[in-house]
């Protein structure tokens, strides 16, 4: 039987005066270009798929690295705000010892009453931020590796991360110090408020000026002759000259006396009491509370123990008279 011989023929029409261009393929040819052609789509589509995955990633991978470098500044930053209030709380620690020191207390006297965390030390601080590179780290950086999911696989410990971790251990710090710290300045704000009000009742402050005709100790007495303890100390100033009262008080004497002449006496609290003698005249009456400068009455010489002018300023402490110079500081 005789093959019959199987072909396409493609007619190729160049023109209406030229002859056409007959092309014979045959079908297995034919069949081999349309699978050729077919895996060279599939293959093209493949590597544009491919591409439009991996560009997909990349833009994802620039977005999470700008997310990340804004993440790490914002660290950095909040990073300096910490060591800023370090600085602010060390500052406050050093104001308070001085002020400790200032008050006559022991340095740990109030800090002894608190429960401080065990292993840590007022001048320590765990957190460091100079020097740490912020930029974004690869595996191998100077950074603790770790292992993960029990394999030997390990795992850089970022810088940022390290830079996490000092700063949860500067927040415990700060915590644990600031609360510290209050507890101190509470305590040295009564302490201060209390030195206030015994400051202000303490006579610091001449009663009126003028030259000391008579010191305070032993004297041989102007109206004896004899040896005798003078408890004060006499300034001369003209009569009507204004008596000051040297600190906050109450009166508590505001009489007449042989010896002394008209005489005022203040208490100022805590013991302390003082005494102005051989005034002209008396302006303060008993009970009345007086502040450091009120004008209490003016000098004179009355009573039967002045020999002329002159204030008569004694000073008190506990019962007990003292040198009325050493509390004096203007």
């Amino acid at each position: 039987m005789k093959n019959i011989d199987e072909h396409y023929t493609v007619i190729i029409f160049r023109g209406a005066r030229s002859t056409p261009l007959r092309v014979k393929i045959r079908p297995k040819i034919l069949r081999r270009v349309l699978i050729t052609l077919a895996c060279v789509t599939i293959v093209q589509f493949g590597i544009v798929a491919h591409y439009i995955i991996q560009w997909n990633q990349l833009a994802e991978l620039h977005a999470l690295k700008a997310e990340l470098s804004q993440s790490r500044a914002r660290t950095s930053s909040f990073a300096g705000e910490i060591e800023g209030m370090r600085k602010r709380m060390v500052a406050l620690e050093t104001l308070n010892r001085k002020l400790q020191t200032l008050f006559g207390l022991e340095p740990d006297s109030i800090e002894s009453s608190l429960d401080r965390l065990e292993g840590q030390g007022g001048e320590e601080f765990p957190f460091e931020v100079e020097g740490m590179n912020l930029s974004l780290g690869l595996a191998g950086e100077n950074g603790t590796h770790i292992e993960k999911g029990g394999s030997n696989e390990t795992y850089p410990l970022s810088r940022s991360e390290t830079l996490i971790a000092s700063i949860e251990k500067g927040l415990e710090w700060l915590e644990h110090q600031s609360n510290v710290e209050e507890t101190i300045l509470n305590e040295l704000s009564e302490i201060a408020t209390q030195r206030a009000k015994q400051w202000a009742a303490t006579p610091s402050i001449w009663p009126v000026k003028g030259p000391i005709t008579s010191k305070f100790g032993p004297r041989i007495s102007p109206f004896t002759g004899k040896k005798a303890m003078h408890a004060g100390i006499d300034i001369g100033a003209p009569t009507g000259t204004p008596v000051q009262a040297p600190a906050n008080g109450k009166v508590v004497v505001a009489a007449y006396d042989t010896r002394m002449g008209k005489f005022v006496r203040i208490d100022h609290g805590y013991g302390v009491e003082t005494t102005y003698g051989h005034l002209s005249k008396i302006l303060v009456k008993y009970g009345q509370k007086v502040r450091r400068g009120d004008i209490i009455g003016h000098v004179g010489s009355t009573g039967k123990f002045s020999t002329g002018p002159h204030l008569h300023y004694q000073i008190a402490v506990n019962d007990r008279v003292v040198n009325p110079v050493q509390y004096i500081l203007d």
